[in-house]
């Protein structure tokens, strides 16, 4: 087990621990370094300005030309020799060899400190509509860009048969032939996906810092450059997402397999933009996901709480956690049959007398049992 406890900022900033914490962070990850730190306060500060570092190293993931990170470091040390008048404040460089890039961020780090924020600094060239942008100026010859002006959604038909229905407002760009290992779909705005199925060339959606992963399914992603958050539903089979931050991007992006956090039907993503941090949730009106002409009856006579709960799995292929044998003797009479989920999970919690909560992605039940 690491002591963090003797860690300083450029400690910190290299540790994978807490680089994971600060560009992918998750439940468990979260509550790891909050009990961490309310345990040790008095490494807040070297926490955040590490924290800030640690994101100005994005910058490498939009494949700055070099002249444009000479531009972006002389812009950078302008901006402080303005905060700094004439006054004989030393800037002092980490002493690490690792790469240009810290010294990017540190700079950065230091102008947080003058009054100058990160998100100031970096709007031209970290913004999301930015990078759309950048994306159709580099391939004007090679990129089909369709935009929707009108109300209803607009359907469109890529090469490899698979369908977009693209709303109001959103816009997306690809490749006239899809090249290299992947398929590959910048949005701004929201679309409807449902893909034709190709392990062998896994198809992503790049979305305003967000990259939705599938190899043959149906999605939706709502990805508009004025929102704060992207969000990403699963309306059939299998979707991976992560941030184009994360540190393995390139790794999840070219594998054959689903990496990072896996959806499944009725779950969602909401992606903090500002904050870099996803919440695995369920969708607000979850859908039966069985087929329709084996529709599932929601009527119940005496039937153990333990097979409602399994029922309900099962047609809405989400996943619940309780205590099988210890809801095995509660019976339950009710007819649920009309009713939305959520509303199914009230009247049998009701029932039993237990109460639920939906924790990533999934429902969990707690019960005492039956008197």
């Amino acid at each position: 087990m690491k002591n963090y406890r003797d860690f300083n900022t450029e400690d910190f900033v290299w540790d994978i621990n807490f680089r994971n914490w600060v560009l992918s962070p998750n439940r468990e990850v979260n509550a790891f370094w909050e009990k961490w730190l309310e345990a040790n306060p008095e490494k807040t500060p070297q926490v955040e300005k590490a924290k800030s570092i640690v994101k100005a190293l994005v910058i490498k993931d939009l494949s700055l030309e070099k002249t444009e990170v000479e531009e972006l470091v002389k812009n950078t040390v302008s901006k402080i020799d303005e905060q700094e008048n004439n006054t004989t404040k030393k800037i002092r460089w980490f002493s690490t060899s690792k790469n240009q890039w810290l010294k990017v961020a540190a700079l950065i780090a230091i102008i947080i400190g003058l009054g100058i924020t990160y998100h100031q600094l970096l709007n031209e060239i970290n913004e999301p509509k930015g990078i759309y942008e950048k994306h159709v100026a580099a391939n004007p010859e090679k990129l089909i860009e369709v935009k929707n002006d009108h109300e209803s959604p607009l359907p469109i038909q890529l090469i490899d048969g698979s369908l977009v229905l693209l709303k109001k407002g959103s816009k997306i760009s690809y490749l006239k032939q899809f090249e290299g290992n992947n398929r590959e779909i910048y949005l701004s705005g929201e679309a409807f996906f449902e893909v034709t199925k190709n392990p062998e060339k896994p198809f992503l959606v790049y979305a305003n810092g967000l990259i939705t992963k599938v190899l043959g399914t149906s999605f939706t992603v709502r990805a508009y450059d004025k929102e704060k958050e992207v969000t990403v539903e699963v309306k059939t089979g299998k979707v991976s997402v992560f941030a184009q931050s994360d540190t393995r991007v390139e790794e999840k992006a070219t594998s054959r397999e689903l990496k990072g956090v896996v959806l499944t039907p009725n779950q969602k993503i909401v992606y903090a933009r500002e904050e870099v941090r996803m919440d695995k949730l369920l969708v607000e009106l979850p859908k039966i996901t069985i087929k329709k002409n084996t529709k599932p009856q929601f009527e119940f006579e005496d039937t153990p709480v333990s097979e409602v709960l399994q029922t309900l799995e099962k047609a809405y292929s989400i996943d619940i956690v309780f205590d099988e044998e210890l809801l095995s003797n509660c019976p339950l009479t009710a007819s649920l049959t009309d009713l939305q989920l959520f509303d199914k999970l009230d009247i049998i919690c009701k029932g039993v007398e237990a109460r639920y909560e939906i924790l990533d992605g999934q429902i969990v039940i707690y019960s005492k049992g039956c008197k």
